[in-house]
């Protein structure tokens, strides 16, 4: 994943049940930042398992205009990379 890609939620991260579950498939965004060693050091070392499922920290310009900051990398699907 690289700045510019198109990408979509994907729902991997966190399974929804219930009658109110987010539609994660139709919201599309712009990857406009990732953020590199974002985890505290000893927060990565203790939750080694869950800091490599979550990957780095991305900003997302989200197709109605909102930016998500601070949104996990591995929760996004690139539908388009950039050039």
């Amino acid at each position: 994943m690289k700045l510019g890609d198109l990408v979509k939620q994907n729902g991997n991260l966190v399974v929804f049940k219930g009658k109110k579950t987010p539609d994660t498939g139709k919201r599309t965004g712009i990857i406009v930042a990732l953020h590199d060693g974002w985890m505290p050091e000893e927060v990565r070392v203790k939750n080694q398992g869950w800091a490599t499922r979550v990957g780095r920290s991305v900003d997302v310009l989200w197709d109605n205009g909102h930016l998500s900051t601070g949104f996990a990398e591995n929760a996004l699907e690139v539908i388009s990379e950039s050039w």
